[in-house]
């Protein structure tokens, strides 16, 4: 008995000092997920099927069903300037099956939207950042111009009668062309780049400033006129177009960007190995080839560059909103 006494007292003593542990949940708790993915992930695109999130969304799930050895579905939750489907993906279950392919208007939105269902920083965990490009301002084929600055003469000699396409429910690239080049024209809303692209084709709307991922097919084709870049040099992939700032318009350093996001508190060992897989996919030499033709520079695919780029840009277009007296809508 008093053998018993002395073990179990030892016993004691060892679990208060933490010299004694159970080493069975160990391995748990270092690799909470150790079989991820074990199913199929969804990756929603927030925008109708035929745009540019679209195009480069289905292009980087099927990659990542090959590196991820699992199904990558694309789910085109569209509506709201793509809203609908970010709040879906907001409230989804942080496990990892559910993410959602952003854009520049994820950090945009919020200015131009009273009652934002979601916080665009608060409420999505960063994973990767996919590539960036430039803006290009085009022109559907039924206007009467050939050039940009044949476009700004004919703003400025018709005040309120060009038309400018934007897909969503605001475009800070189109309010600084507005507030930077001094023009007077008229913004169409669409829920979507597809949507505006069929319009601005069949002459519906005269011009559109929107990405080579949505426009460079139509360019090619000849139902599109490119006029203008943004950014502070010439675009390499199409060294013929002139930027704003050559056209006298200053100011215009806006890009556009594409990247991949899951919902708040996805735990650190799913979000590295998406960020690996997404690493892996932006080295393979045809992906990069194909985000070259759409004037994308494949980016950093890091969680901490996503997080510096969605909290970069959503600062720049608070300060935006407050300079151009930007007044969101309910």
């Amino acid at each position: 008995m008093i053998t018993r006494k002395i073990f179990i007292v030892k016993i004691a003593l060892m679990l208060s000092t933490g010299l004694f542990y159970l080493p069975s949940n160990t391995n748990a708790q270092a690799n909470p997920v150790p079989d991820y993915p074990s199913r199929p992930i969804k990756l929603v695109i927030p925008f109708p099927a035929g745009g540019s999130s679209d195009g480069i969304g289905r292009q980087i799930a099927d990659k990542l069903s090959g590196v991820l050895k699992q199904t990558v579905v694309v789910d085109n939750k569209g509506g709201a300037g793509g809203i609908i489907g970010t709040d879906y993906v907001a409230k989804a279950s942080p496990d990892g099956y559910t993410l959602v392919l952003v854009d520049v208007f994820h950090t945009s939105t919020p200015i131009y939207t009273r009652k934002m269902p979601y916080n665009a920083l608060k409420d999505f965990t960063p994973i990767s950042l996919i590539g960036r490009s430039p803006a290009f301002l085009v022109a559907s084929p039924y206007f009467q111009v050939q050039t940009a600055r044949e476009a700004i003469t004919f703003a400025k000699a018709n005040p309120g009668k060009m038309t400018m396409a934007i897909a969503g429910t605001g475009s800070v690239v189109v309010d600084l062309f507005k507030a930077r080049s001094g023009l007077d024209f008229i913004s169409v809303p669409y829920k979507g780049s597809s949507p505006a692209m069929i319009d601005l084709m069949s002459g519906q709307v005269n011009v559109m400033i929107t990405t080579m991922a949505s426009a460079g097919t139509h360019i090619k084709a000849g139902k599109l006129r490119p006029l203008a870049v943004t950014g502070n040099k010439r675009n390499s992939d199409f060294p013929e177009i002139p930027t704003f700032a050559e056209l006298g318009i200053n100011g215009m350093d806006y890009e556009q960007w594409f990247g991949i996001m899951g919902p708040a508190n996805l735990p650190k060992p799913i979000i590295d190995k998406i960020s690996l897989a997404m690493k892996q996919v932006l080295n393979m030499p045809d992906v990069r080839e194909r985000l070259s033709g759409m004037a994308l520079e494949v980016a950093s695919p890091t969680p901490e560059e996503m997080k510096r780029k969605v909290e970069e840009d959503s600062n720049r277009w608070q300060k935006l909103a407050v300079e151009l007296d930007i007044k969101p809508i309910d």
